[in-house]
């Protein structure tokens, strides 16, 4: 959930950082950021690539990746 100050960033800029989280099998943490998918709202994740883009992990899912 985005306290008020967060959904403003998120609004102004188009992605709000949330925490560093770990997932099973990783290392380390990396920086997750909530953003907005036009097709599921706000969601979080983390940058992927090289060019660090924020991927839909709903939209991914669905995809099959």
């Amino acid at each position: 959930m985005l306290n008020l100050w967060q959904r403003f960033k998120l609004w102004a800029s188009g992605q709000v950082y949330v925490g560093h989280r770990t997932r099973p099998g990783w290392s380390g943490s990396l920086p997750f950021y909530a953003f907005q998918c036009p097709v599921h709202g706000i969601v979080e994740n983390y940058p992927h690539g090289y060019s660090r883009r924020l991927d839909c992990p709903l939209c991914q899912e669905e995809a099959g990746g």
